[in-house]
């Protein structure tokens, strides 16, 4: 739900942007026509009304004109340049009436400044030159574009999120075609013209663009979580089946001895630690009082197996156990400093778990195995891919000869 909602807040700041581009015209026209319209009345205008000049138009071979007024007292001839000749398709002959304005040097022609009939017919000057007549129609504008763009924008992302296959983007980029032409068709049919069509046509096109980069980040976002979940069940597949068989080994061994009620407390907390593996999400996080508890009953297995030598001790402030940490932390250092060390009655193995600042140390002083046990080599590993695929941070592991430490940064 909340991919949705951000999907549709970027796809109206996107139609924003959109809407904005395609209407820059129309802004700076406005800003260009007050800027006109605040000018001071042309000298040469009786009691400073702009009075019309018509006249036959004549154009030069290098594109510009001259409107040659017949009649006129105040004015013989009105320049009118290239770009208006061409904008308003005006050809060789034409009967004009306009109104022209006075040159910056006043040696120069006047030039016409608007159009006010075109061989008899009146010309709409605003629509001709795509700029608004005022305000209203500029807002009309934006609005009638704002939302044609977010449409157009939803109906391209609409479901590509589940669904990034080309065919499924050929179909939505076909509907969005349909549904631009039934809108220039049906909404605004009377007044389409070139600059009208490359509006819309920009907008579609932005939305087939845009919908297809939508497909190819979400496929990308679907192939890294998919990665990233294969990663981490391999992962956790390659702890349970090492603890499991330890865990059966030390069980084994009580039955073997004859310690049946040893033997039914430790499969009850020996239940207690699968249940925890069972209901806890291999690539998810618990809490740290959550993940102590689990080191609780892992603790006690290990108690019985190495009985009166194998000690934990736990200092861990109370306000931080609601810290946040992958599953199965603590019990591979556990695990690893039970393989490595040797265990006896005068060497006992005391592992520490403390907190620290912002961090988790577990710890254990180095008695090295005189007949090393010969590991996975995926214990440490393990934990260090996990953590960094989970939180983004990397563990620290430091030794000193005397004493192996491994900090975890949670806080």
């Amino acid at each position: 739900m909340t991919k949705r909602y951000n999907t549709l807040i970027i796809n109206l700041l996107l139609a924003v942007v959109v809407c904005l581009v395609v209407n820059f015209s129309y802004l700076l026209a406005i800003r260009e026509q007050n800027s006109r319209d605040a000018e001071a009345p042309p000298r040469w205008l009786p009691e400073g009304e702009d009075a019309p000049h018509t006249g036959t138009l004549h154009i030069h071979a290098d594109g510009y004109g001259y409107i040659l007024c017949e009649g006129d007292a105040h004015v013989d001839s009105i320049y009118v340049a290239s770009r208006l000749v061409r904008r308003l398709s005006l050809s060789e002959g034409n009967r004009l009436k306009v109104i022209a304005r006075d040159p910056v040097n006043p040696a120069a022609n006047q030039y016409m400044w608007r159009v006010l009939e075109l061989d008899g017919e009146p010309v709409d000057y605003g629509a001709r030159f795509d700029s608004p007549e005022g305000p209203a129609e500029m807002v009309t504008e934006l609005a009638f574009y704002l939302v044609l763009a977010f449409v157009m924008l939803c109906l391209v992302t609409m479901g590509a999120a589940r669904n990034t296959s080309l065919r499924f983007y050929f179909s939505r980029s076909a509907i969005a075609i349909g549904a631009m032409a039934a809108v220039v068709w049906l909404v605004i049919p009377g007044r389409v013209g070139p600059i009208d069509l490359m509006k819309c046509a920009f907008v579609l096109v932005f939305a087939l663009l845009y919908g297809r980069t939508y497909q190819l980040i979400r496929k990308t976002e679907q192939l890294h979580t998919e990665n990233l979940a294969a990663r981490l069940n391999t992962l956790v597949g390659q702890i349970n089946p090492h603890f499991l068989f330890n865990s059966l080994n030390s069980l084994s061994a009580l039955v073997r001895e004859g310690r049946s009620d040893d033997a039914v407390r430790y499969i009850d907390r020996l239940s207690d630690t699968f249940r925890y593996t069972i209901q806890s999400e291999p690539n998810a996080t618990t809490t740290l009082a959550a993940e102590l508890e689990f080191v609780e009953a892992y603790k006690y297995l290990l108690e019985v197996r190495y009985d009166g030598k194998f000690f934990v001790d736990i200092a861990v402030e109370p306000e931080k156990l609601d810290w946040q940490l992958p599953t199965f932390s603590i019990q591979p250092l556990m695990e690893n400093a039970v393989k490595h060390n040797t265990i006896s009655r005068s060497k006992p193995l005391r592992i520490s778990i403390r907190t620290e600042g912002g961090w988790l140390v577990v710890s254990n002083p180095i008695n090295p195995k005189l007949e090393p046990e010969r590991g996975t080599g995926i214990g440490l590993e393990n934990l260090a891919h996990r953590w960094q695929l989970l939180t983004g941070r990397k563990i620290e592991i430091t030794s000193d000869g005397h004493v192996f430490e491994v900090r975890l940064p949670i806080g």
